[in-house]
């Protein structure tokens, strides 16, 4: 009798923990964001995730522009809380081929080095994409 009671709470406990995570899942992140623009075009945006009334930095963005006014290159920051910086986090340059595709090379930063040879890695992104440079 007492093991069957006492299946029955852990088997309630463990729904309990399950549904709680479920909730904490569920529950969509308030992200405010500030963009900065100069002749039209993007030249930051800083990333601020709301949480009890309270702004917090995350992540920010700096565009850079080739001659023909297409993003040439998107560097990536993270907020450093404890140093109240911004640290590198990655950088991607972007080449527009002749038939309308951009390839995009990656890179992390390294501590170490102090430049972006982290994980790097080349991709060909169709130029229908272009959009998604700026999320």
């Amino acid at each position: 009798m007492k093991a069957s009671i006492l299946r029955k709470e852990i088997l309630s406990l463990v729904v309990l923990f399950v549904c709680s995570l479920a909730m904490s899942a569920a529950s969509p992140r308030n992200y405010l964001y500030d963009t900065k623009e100069e002749n039209g075009k993007i030249v930051s945006k800083v990333i601020f995730l709301q949480e009890e009334g309270l702004l917090n930095k995350q992540v920010k963005y700096e565009f850079a522009y080739n001659d023909n006014g297409k993003v040439a290159e998107k560097k990536a920051y993270r907020w450093n809380q404890a140093k109240e910086t911004w640290d590198p986090y990655y950088l991607i340059t972007y080449q527009y081929n002749e038939d309308g595709n951009i390839t995009s090379e990656y890179g992390m930063w390294d501590k170490k080095k102090k430049d972006y040879s982290l994980n790097t890695q080349k991709m060909l992104v169709p130029a229908t994409n272009y959009e998604e440079i700026f999320s």
